[in-house]
């Protein structure tokens, strides 16, 4: 006892870290806001795969983990990887890093462990909770938001969590509550404080004015009407999460024009604007380009380069690095077959282990009802954004994953994981328990590395006092092996500008703005690529916005002589043609 007792406390702190430190950290960085919680998040999961796998748990993954159901989800995710090392780009193979993580984290959630997932569901609770007290001063009190332990709100009506993103701090609240209810399920949580922390959560939620965490309290609510486990009062709690969401964002409505102050999802209803915020203008675009590009797509990360460089007359105003919608995503990036394949092998293994849904209602407060909802929720979320791009929601949601996968009933002989061991099995039990913590000490190693490497390009926009001349950081910073690209958009936006080709070469493919834009179009003028500069330029005309119409100022019908970019006839080339 005197030594389990600390284990599982050191344990519960390290899934903390790897649950909710991430979603609270208050700290922001240049040019990534929230990049040092995906380095918290990555390392504490790899800690936790370092040190929270034993030689029993081994043998049972060896016994249970490997059928063709859980081998199909862990080849989705080793597919998506080995599609990001194939980019040949330094960044998407930092992604590739992370998938790989997923699946050794899909691996080790196979073999189920009560205790470690309290531990979880606990770490969402109190995450959840906490996220509701910043939701709460970052609104109600903005002068505690300094970025000390709120972040400050550049959100003027809304919550923005500490991640400073509403729509992550709005799933972030829904995965908590899917978590309050499994553990009030599992009687680790009085009704008392569980209906009271949902309640909370909600008003949150509200505060968020996140029309993504609206529309997945329909989550919740299909949970509660399905799911006849869950203890009435549960039931009745979460399935009036959507009745409960509606009376506080009404509460607050009236409350800020009490105060004459704002709430953001009422002025939004009231302005009549795009309910979509451009979503289905982006999802046309992208569905084009899926039509001339239908069996391999554009390329993994390239959608930005693609679409920005095709013609898209009616394109959004802004620029999308994403098609905020996970299928589609897929689809013009890697192709149809591709998608098919990656979708299908997930599909699969979900459906050929719906057992795990059966199996949780003969064993009221078993997890793997809540670890499904919980992959709906973010499944929800990946239809209109793309949460799975951040590794706090990444690495839960293949935890998720792993849980129900393994919850599934074992096609084994019980006879063939309770006999004793032979000593070659033994042997090869150890196999997966070394892996495992090799890929979490990979995780942990990798963390900090990508923390050290950022360090060389924030500088160059957050300098510290003594920092050198701008040249100086710069150069540094293009040897940063993930992060170069940043140093790169420096380098070419910056006087003296950088016009050299090569150099645009990485920004290019990680997000076009105005700026960048102006930069490549002067730089293949510069190099005598008359015709792609030009085309660029029309491209950067269909965006209907200030900064970038600034660009076209001279031409104006009264102008003897307009510089190149006026020039409005057709040019015969592609996106695929404005590679530097």
């Amino acid at each position: 006892m005197s030594t389990a007792l600390p284990r599982h406390f050191i344990e519960a702190l390290i899934v903390f870290g790897a649950v909710g430190l991430p979603l609270l950290l208050p700290l922001t960085a240049v040019p990534d806001a929230v990049i040092y919680h995906q380095f918290v998040c990555l390392g504490a999961w790899g800690l936790l795969l370092a040190v929270g796998y034993s030689p029993s748990d081994a043998t049972a993954l060896l016994h249970r983990g490997f059928n063709r159901t859980r081998a199909a989800a862990v080849a989705a995710f080793a597919a998506s990887a080995a599609l990001s090392v194939l980019s040949s780009s330094a960044n998407q193979v930092g992604g590739a890093f992370t998938l790989t993580a997923a699946c050794a984290l899909v691996l080790r959630a196979l073999q189920r462990r009560g205790a470690l997932d309290i531990s979880v569901a606990g770490a969402w609770w109190l995450a959840g909770v906490l996220c509701t007290v910043v939701a709460i001063l970052q609104y109600f009190a903005p002068q505690f938001a300094d970025s000390s332990l709120i972040a400050t709100n550049g959100s003027p009506g809304r919550a923005v969590g500490n991640m400073r993103q509403p729509n992550h701090l709005a799933t972030a609240l829904l995965c908590a509550m899917v978590m309050t209810a499994w553990l009030w399920q599992a009687s680790r949580l009085r009704a008392r404080w569980a209906a009271a922390s949902l309640v909370a959560m909600v008003l949150a939620v509200a505060l968020s004015a996140s029309r993504t965490g609206a529309l997945s309290l329909g989550v919740l609510l299909l949970w509660a009407v399905v799911d006849r486990t869950l203890p009435r009062a549960a039931r009745w709690t979460i399935a009036l999460a959507p009745v409960a969401y509606l009376l506080c964002w009404a509460g607050l409505a009236e409350y800020a024009a009490w105060q004459h102050a704002h709430f953001y999802a009422a002025e939004r209803l009231q302005a009549n604007g795009d309910i979509s915020s451009s979503r289905f203008a982006i999802w046309r675009n992208a569905l084009t380009l899926i039509a001339q590009n239908p069996w391999t797509g554009v390329g993994w990360g390239n959608f930005n380069f693609a679409w920005t460089f095709t013609s898209f007359p009616d394109r959004p105003v802004a620029f999308f690095d994403h098609t905020h919608n996970l299928p589609l995503q897929l689809a013009v990036e890697i192709g149809l077959p591709a998608t098919s394949l990656v979708l299908g092998l997930l599909g699969w293994a979900l459906w050929r282990a719906r057992g795990a849904w059966r199996v949780a209602g003969e064993q009221p407060g078993h997890p793997a009802r809540a670890a499904f909802v919980m992959l709906a929720v973010l499944g929800v979320h990946s239809l209109l954004e793309y949460p799975l791009w951040y590794a706090y929601f990444l690495l839960p949601a293949a935890w998720a994953l792993g849980v129900f996968l393994g919850s599934a009933p074992a096609k084994a002989l019980a006879s063939d994981v309770d006999a004793p061991a032979s000593p070659v099995a033994a042997t090869k039990a150890r196999w997966p328990a070394l892996l495992l913590r090799a890929a979490g000490a990979l995780m942990i190693v990798g963390a900090a590395y990508a923390a050290w490497d950022h360090r060389r390009v924030e500088v160059i926009f957050a300098p510290p006092a003594g920092a050198g001349p701008l040249a100086e950081r710069i150069a540094a910073g293009r040897e940063s092996v993930l992060f170069g690209h940043h140093a790169d958009y420096a380098a070419v936006t910056n006087e003296p500008k950088d016009q050299a080709l090569a150099s645009f070469r990485r920004p290019l493919h990680q997000l076009v703005d105005v700026r960048l834009f102006i930069a490549y179009i002067e730089a293949l003028k510069a190099n005598d690529r008359d015709a792609e500069a030009l085309y660029a330029a029309q491209r950067l005309r269909e965006f209907r916005r200030d900064d970038a119409q600034a660009y076209f100022k001279e031409c104006t019908a009264d102008n003897p002589a307009p510089p190149f970019q006026c020039r409005t006839e057709p040019v015969a080339l592609t996106w695929r043609d404005l590679e530097p």
